[in-house]
């Protein structure tokens, strides 16, 4: 069991929660950051050059009442928790350095596996104001525990499922919903693996044709 979720900024509030009486809103954000990540791709294919800022529903948890004790209860037998919990900037994970920029909790409730699998519920007093995730894996068993978490909270509450990283949005309780999501999930994790090992591979051509390269001046340079 890990004691510390530490992930990057970028990543807070892009894969959600919502009451399911915030559906239509939510459908509609969503669909607006498709159309700006379409308009705003940088011509690289790399990141974009502007960026869209996601509009919360006007219904939160907190507004139906939904108690972190409640929430808190159901998903610790599937997730164990853990209280701290960093979002920095990728120097802030790599520096050992406090990023004056960063969130750091030392009593969150978030429960996971690590910061490839948790659920985090930021709360508002005795309520839950909102409920977010992080899924970066390939692993069935934590792939799995955590769409039990998500159907731990639906039946609670009947939720919505918003992420803005695939533009997907849906009733968590409507037939094949999560099925759907879970499959759109997994194609993007293994797409997400290849481009970066054909990256890598590359990268490891293009330092053997240096290295080559060095040999040879190196060699060249005894006959000056």
């Amino acid at each position: 069991m890990t004691d510390l979720i530490h992930i990057h900024e970028d990543d807070w509030g892009m894969r959600n929660l919502f009451p399911l009486a915030a559906f239509s809103e939510v459908e509609e954000d969503i669909a607006k950051s498709a159309t700006a990540a379409e308009k705003h791709q940088d011509a690289s294919g790399f990141g974009y050059t502007d960026v869209y800022l996601i509009e919360p529903p006007s219904i939160s948890y907190a507004d139906v009442g939904l108690l972190a004790s409640d929430a808190e209860g159901v998903l610790l037998p599937i997730l164990p928790r853990v209280r701290l919990f960093h979002a920095t900037s990728f120097q802030g994970m790599t520096s050992g350095k406090q990023d004056s920029y960063g969130t750091y909790q030392d009593d969150a409730s978030c429960f996971g596996l690590g910061r490839h699998c948790y659920l985090k519920l930021d709360k508002k007093g005795p309520l839950v104001e909102g409920i977010w995730f992080g899924l970066d894996t390939d692993d069935a068993d934590a792939i799995g525990r955590l769409r039990m978490a998500i159907e731990a909270i639906d039946a609670l509450v009947p939720s919505v499922i918003a992420d803005y990283f695939l533009d997907i949005s849906g009733p968590v309780g409507a037939d094949g919903v999560l099925d759907s999501y879970f499959e759109a999930f997994q194609l993007q994790h293994r797409k997400a693996k290849q481009a970066v090992q054909e990256f890598q591979a590359k990268y490891q051509r293009q330092e053997n044709m240096l290295d080559k390269l060095r040999k040879l001046v190196a060699f060249l340079g005894r006959f000056r």
